[in-house]
Order: structure tokens, then C-alpha cells, then sequence
């Protein structure tokens, strides 16, 4: 199992360490690079990893059901200690329900599980991205603005490739072949411009933000356990899940906290020393699910 997991985890922190140092020494722009990865190679991976033969959507649901589960679990549980210790709740919320997805948790789920485990890695980042784009957004402003959904170019690549599926549609091999090309960049790219990204950052508050990191990630594990009690997911989706629980906090909490004025410094630090705490986290996960 040790083998297993350092063959899981070690990729991934060994790319990110490489965006690290480069963007240390360089100080690169890649502002550029990461919005063309986020608005191009991954809605084609979506499209890709959902539109294959291999996917069935009718099996998908329970699955479904229990990543929708988990992230409102997660603020459920979390809601309450929250208001006991007098912190932020609006801040505080949306890191324990939402987490870093696609640049730590697809390369997790797939070194995981092959290439089967793209699939439901992209579900789950769909879902969750619906569900941050709507809920946690709103939970920090205070309104829910549904044209970050159907503006949302992930939500119409989903629905390509579900109809795809489900029709049992595919592309001729010379569409096929650039589309799976672009779309096989993004792992490692999100690797990299994640470890560039905390090349640059600061921790405040860091106490706060480290007390705060452990809690939710313990909260999302115990909402993750009650959910696979209902729902009894197994093999691959059941691992899916557990990783899902164990992943840091999304960095894309700060950038809500920092636009809405919600406790910016404490959503900082719980996104970077989330992603630290990470180090023991995931294998934790790997074993739990594993096991």
C-alpha cells in the first residue's frame, strides 16, 4: 500500500514542485497559458471523457447524487462550529464544500485508476464547479448569478458529451485525434501553474487558516463516511469519492473571498496551508480507499 501511494501522490507533487521553482527563479506570466487551458483543453476534455463509449450516464447518477451529497453535506456539517467559533461562515463554507478539483484532483484520480478514473474525475469537477459557481458564489455575495452557468463553457461541453453517450455518437478519428492531443495537456498544466501559483502567495493568518483547513477537511471525510452509509458506491466511484473528500480547499475560494470582501487573508491561508496539509491528506485518502 506505502508503494501504492507514493506512486500516486509523488507524480503529482513532483510536476507541481517543477511550476515551484521555475516560476520562482523566472516569474513567468502565465496568465495567458491558464486561461487557455481553463476555457479550451478542459472543456474538450470534458466533452472527450464524457462523449466515449466507455461512459454510461444511466450508471453515473448514483455516483452523481453522492458528489452533489458530499459538497452539501459538507456545509451542513460545517455550519454549525463555525457559528461556535465566530468565524466568517461565509467564507468559511465554500472551502469546505468545494475543493481543488482539477489541478489536484483529477491527476489524482486518474494516477489513481488509469484512465478509467477520468470519467468520474470529470463528473465530479462539472458538479462541482456547477455547484461553486451558483451556491458558493453565492453564499459569499449573498445573491446567486445563474449566468455564471449557462455562460459557463464546462456546462455545454457536459451537455455535448452526455448527448454524445447517450445517442452512442462518435467523431470521425481526424476530429478525434486533435481534440484528445489538446485535452491531454491539462493535467500536467494545472499541475504546473498550481505549483507556480503558490510560488507567489502569502500566508496570513496562519494559524486560523491551519485550525480552520484540518476542520473541514475532517468534516468533509465524516460527511464522505455518512454519505457511502445511504449510497453504496463501490470499486472505482467509492474511491472516487473518498479522494474527492480529502483534496484541499479550491483556489478559486480566495479569488470569491478576495472579490466579495469575505475574510480574504483567512481564505488565503486556508487555501495554501490546505494545500500543505495536503501532503498527508491524500495519502490518508488513497488508503482509505484503497483498503
Amino acid at each position: 500500500m506505502l508503494i501504492k501511494i507514493i506512486e500516486i501522490t509523488l507524480p503529482i507533487f513532483a510536476i507541481a514542485l517543477v511550476g515551484f521553482f521555475y516560476s520562482r527563479a523566472v516569474k513567468p506570466d502565465l496568465g495567458g497559458a491558464n486561461k487557455l487551458v481553463v476555457e479550451v483543453a478542459l472543456p474538450i476534455l470534458v466533452f472527450t471523457s464524457l462523449s466515449t463509449k466507455d461512459f454510461q450516464p444511466a450508471q453515473a447518477g448514483w455516483f452523481s447524487l453522492a458528489s452533489v451529497a458530499l459538497i452539501l453535506l459538507s456545509g451542513a456539517l460545517t455550519y454549525p462550529w463555525v457559528r461556535l467559533t465566530g468565524s466568517n461562515w461565509r467564507a468559511v463554507l465554500p472551502c469546505a464544500m468545494f475543493t481543488n478539483v482539477g489541478p489536484v484532483g483529477i491527476p489524482l484520480i486518474v494516477l489513481a485508476y488509469g484512465p478509467a478514473g477520468l470519467a468520474p474525475a470529470v463528473i465530479l469537477l462539472v458538479l462541482s464547479n456547477i455547484l461553486h459557481f451558483t451556491i458558493g458564489a453565492g453564499l459569499m455575495s449573498g445573491r446567486v448569478d445563474w449566468r455564471m452557468v449557462y455562460a459557463n463553457p464546462l456546462v455545454w461541453s457536459t451537455v455535448l458529451g452526455l448527448g454524445f453517450a447517450q445517442l452512442q455518437w462518435t467523431l470521425p478519428i481526424w476530429a478525434q485525434t486533435p481534440l484528445n492531443m489538446i485535452g491531454s495537456i491539462l493535467v500536467p498544466m494545472m499541475l504546473l501553474s498550481l505549483g507556480a501559483r503558490l510560488s507567489t502567495s502569502e500566508v496570513k493568518d496562519a494559524k486560523a487558516g491551519l485550525i480552520t483547513a484540518i476542520l473541514t477537511l475532517l468534516t468533509r471525510l465524516l460527511a464522505c463516511l455518512l454519505i457511502l452509509q445511504v449510497i453504496p458506491l463501490q470499486g472505482l466511484e467509492r474511491g472516487a469519492l473518498i479522494l474527492f473528500a480529502c483534496l484541499p480547499s479550491a483556489v478559486f475560494n480566495f479569488l470569491l473571498a478576495d472579490r466579495f470582501q469575505q475574510s480574504p487573508n483567512q481564505v488565503a491561508s486556508m487555501v495554501i496551508v490546505g494545500h500543505v496539509a495536503s501532503l498527508l491528506a491524500l495519502p490518508l485518502g488513497i488508503w482509505l480507499a484503497f483498503r
